[in-house]
């Protein structure tokens, strides 16, 4: 049956006495954020839903959620263009957001940390520390290889900052109990075709952000220029009582990353990775797994536990793959009017979902903020 639709004006926005519908589309990182920031932000009545395929609740961490499989850490770039600069901008916002919940909730598993990273073949991005590499980031230094902890003798350049590191399934709960329970979120666990699909879920929605990873579009549809990356990580359990807490990461010359990530409050740590763009398998693959455990163990020798006979292994926990949303351009962070409810677009951020993540949705509010100043007009 079709349903005719009411174009939501800009004048109408504001003139009902009714509470402001907001509905924002996709469950991760990236729309729980978007939640938390307008919740503690906006002063006009208001009410928010977050309709998505799957949510945080801990029973539906498919590959597709890919939330949940994060390592998390931060690490910085060196901006290359005007876009890589836009997102190192975010990625402060969000630093600076990580520092401050780490103070007044230390037990929420965020933790600043000593970060490394080693390049056998850097280019002179890095090498020349290049804008967005070093600013902002407490104890930033470049290494002296012959002295590095943790160097070997492919690495051609390394560096150690301070960095946050957090527990992916644990932060993801916490905003959802948070934005449930203090400020009245409305969660609705439904696979959507279409941007405007929402309307037959929230009556009356007057605006909608989009937050759905892959760019669900207005009419159905995905974005064209998104792509899922692949990632297969390994949570081991480390030897008891070790002393490391660092996180590391490796760039190979031949392109691949391998990473260590503590997850703080005993969580375990994440050895990885792939980046497999366009790839899609949602199940461990038996050649990843025992790539991963043979990096792992070279460059993360501390990780391993010994047996009874006397062996040196990983002790693995589980394997995690999850599809990274990327887009071609990056982040698309906007506002559009085109449709009968405006729509502001916050999806494709790949790998960065968490680094982003309260800077993504302090812009997500301020363009929710331009649209309602329109409406006063």
């Amino acid at each position: 049956m079709h349903t005719p639709s009411l174009k939501v004006t800009i004048n109408n926005i504001m003139s009902s006495k009714d509470p402001l519908q907001i509905v924002i589309v996709g469950g991760g990182i990236l729309g729980l954020s978007a939640a938390l920031v307008i919740s503690e932000k906006l002063r006009i009545n208001h009410q928010i839903s977050v309709i998505a395929e799957y949510l945080p609740t801990g029973d539906s961490y498919t590959a597709e959620f890919t939330s949940a499989w994060a390592g998390a850490h931060f690490r910085p770039f060196p901006s290359r263009d005007g876009n890589d600069e836009r997102m190192m901008q975010l990625t402060r916002i969000t630093q600076c957001y990580f520092r401050q919940l780490a103070l007044v909730a230390p037990n929420l598993t965020i933790k600043f940390i000593r970060a490394e990273e080693y390049l056998e073949n850097p280019d002179h991005y890095y090498t020349e520390t290049k804008y967005g590499y070093s600013e902002e980031m407490s104890e930033f230094e470049v290494l002296d290889l012959n002295k590095a902890p943790h160097a070997f003798a492919e690495d051609a350049w390394g560096t150690k900052y301070e960095a946050w590191v957090l527990d992916a399934p644990m932060y993801l709960n916490y905003l959802y109990r948070l934005l449930r329970n203090r400020y009245g979120v409305t969660f609705i666990r439904s696979k959507l075709a279409s941007l405007k699909q929402v309307t037959e879920h929230i009556t009356g929605t007057q605006v909608i952000i989009n937050c759905s990873g892959m760019g669900l579009q207005y009419d159905g549809g995905y974005d064209e220029t998104c792509f899922p990356i692949r990632g297969q990580t390994l949570l081991v359990s480390p030897p008891a009582n070790l002393k490391e807490e660092v996180t590391i990461t490796r760039q190979h010359s031949n392109g691949m990353w391998t990473f260590c990530i503590p997850r703080p409050n005993n969580g375990g740590w994440i050895v990885g990775g792939t980046k497999q763009v366009g790839e899609t398998d949602p199940l461990p693959r038996e050649e990843d797994t025992k790539a991963l455990i043979e990096r792992g163990s070279k460059f993360f020798p501390f990780l391993l536990k010994s047996d009874n006979q006397g062996n040196k292994n990983l002790d693995i926990i589980r394997i995690n793959v999850g599809f990274r949303p990327a887009r071609k351009n990056g982040l698309h962070l906007s506002l559009d009017q085109s449709h009968d409810i405006p729509v502001i677009h916050n999806y494709g951020a790949g790998g960065m979902g968490y680094e982003l993540s309260y800077g993504a949705a302090t812009k997500v509010y301020e363009l929710l903020g331009t649209l309602l100043h329109q409406s006063k007009l």
